[in-house]
């Protein structure tokens, strides 16, 4: 269950803390390329607050969207919070308003589900979500209670960051709820324009270990306990109380696709849990990642996957090129940086891929993968093909190019027998119409 936050960072937001006490707060970043794949839909953005009060968790979610029309006042402006003030400030590569009027001509959108990685914020990849809600989506990202910049500041330990890999699928179910109900209500932006029979899941690192257990991951519990006994020290372990006894599988039957981003989860769903997975991924890996390592984390979980799955490689890239924590890390500045720690700047500067190419090579083939799962144009196939760099003549590697019937209204998604099933608890977010409708995320336990 890998971390990405170091220290250094940690330190630094410590000492803007206090600089912002004094009335200086974090610097605006540096002013951020328009991305090549750019859609053609103006995009607006609003916070939501979900509460789950079965859970006792309150979630911070920004929304992007595709907006109705092009503004001349200035684009948004993202505020970085961590324990209680702002230490860093980022601006649209997209133009983005906030609380825009949305566009309504196309209908209800398809829904990406984002999450972010540990000791990261909701901004930690706006830029994606901004590119993926020009082409027509609705992209939600919870800020993760427990596992944010905020809770990093003074330390996370192993039964914490353990507890984190257990609540963030269902953070990401809870926001999907709340997005449903909201879009039956009168009040909300996005009314009548949340289509839940095509969503899909994307996370960041710790947010990819995420997306996994969304799409069906399988968490060992007993053997995680066995290999405890040779040895305590190994931090999965603290995972065993968690998710365990037995073996843990959370599915949210409304996901129909994935899209893993330097992706940790390797070493705790291993290659066995990791197969159970039933949703096609695309899985971005960075060859020169030295926090979750290519060759131990991205490539392993590729190769395991049985369901539709793709590749990309991005060769000179590190953990966070392809995100906005490079820019985060600089706007917050100097502080941020000390103490030497490499992975402050994983993947961050003129030794890399820069943030605009990584984000346009990652844009290029998530586009289409979406447009293949959830909208299910075939065309999109040789579209991703190309994007993968991949011979167009040949097939793209997967076990199913278009599924029958849209994959988030499966109904067939593994169930455990009702004696071993515990269904979530349920919110009071949920409508009694969606309860008939949709089969609920389950936790099997065999």
């Amino acid at each position: 269950m890998s971390s990405f936050l170091p220290a250094s960072l940690l330190h630094g937001l410590l000492a803007m803390a206090a600089l912002a006490s004094s009335g200086c707060m974090g610097m605006i970043a540096a002013e951020p390329e328009t991305p090549e794949t750019l859609g053609p839909r103006p995009v607006g953005v609003t916070t939501m607050r979900v509460e789950d009060d079965a859970r006792d968790r309150k979630l911070t979610v920004e929304v992007w969207y595709p907006a109705a029309e092009r503004s001349a006042a200035e684009p948004t402006v993202y505020s970085v919070e961590a324990i209680g003030t702002t230490v860093a400030r980022l601006k649209s590569a997209a133009g983005t308003h906030r609380d825009a009027a949305p566009s309504r001509e196309e209908g209800p959108r398809p829904v990406v589900l984002l999450s972010h990685g540990a000791g990261s914020t909701r901004y930690g990849n706006a830029s994606l979500a901004e590119v993926l809600a020009s082409h027509g989506y609705i992209v939600a990202a919870p800020d993760h209670v427990g596992h944010t910049m905020s809770s990093h500041v003074f330390g996370i330990d192993n039964t914490e960051r353990a507890q984190s890999a257990f609540d963030r699928p269902i953070d990401l179910s809870r926001v999907l709820d709340a997005l449903e109900e909201r879009s039956r209500g009168s009040k909300f932006v996005l009314k009548g324009l949340v289509d839940t029979n095509r969503v899909a899941v994307a996370g960041h690192s710790f947010g990819g270990a995420a997306a996994l257990g969304m799409i069906g991951a399988r968490f060992d519990a007993d053997r995680q306990a066995r290999e405890c006994k040779k040895n305590d020290a190994d931090r999965r372990c603290a995972a065993v109380p968690v998710f365990g006894p037995g073996q843990y599988r959370y599915r949210d039957p409304r996901i129909g696709a994935a899209l893993l981003i330097t992706p940790a989860g390797f070493d705790l769903y291993r290659a066995d849990g990791i197969a159970e997975v039933d949703a096609p991924a695309l899985v971005v890996g960075a060859e020169r990642d030295t926090t979750t390592p290519y060759l131990e984390y991205s490539k392993p979980i590729y190769e395991s996957l049985k369901a539709p799955h793709y590749l990309l490689d991005l060769e000179q890239a590190g953990h966070l090129t392809a995100t906005d924590v490079c820019e985060i890390v600089d706007s917050v500045g100097f502080p941020a940086k000390m103490g030497g720690d490499p992975r402050a700047e994983d993947g961050c500067g003129g030794r890399y891929l820069s943030h605009k190419a990584a984000l346009d090579r990652v844009a290029s083939a998530a586009l289409p993968f979406l447009d293949l799962h959830l909208n299910h144009r075939v065309a999109a196939e040789k579209e991703l093909a190309l994007a993968l760099g991949l011979p167009t003549a040949e097939p793209v590697r997967v076990a199913s190019a278009q599924p029958a019937r849209p994959l988030a209204l499966s109904l067939d998604a593994p169930q455990a027998s009702t004696d071993a099933t515990r269904t979530r608890a349920k919110t009071g977010l949920e409508l009694e119409a969606k309860r008939r409708l949709s089969p609920a995320p389950v936790e099997e336990r065999r």
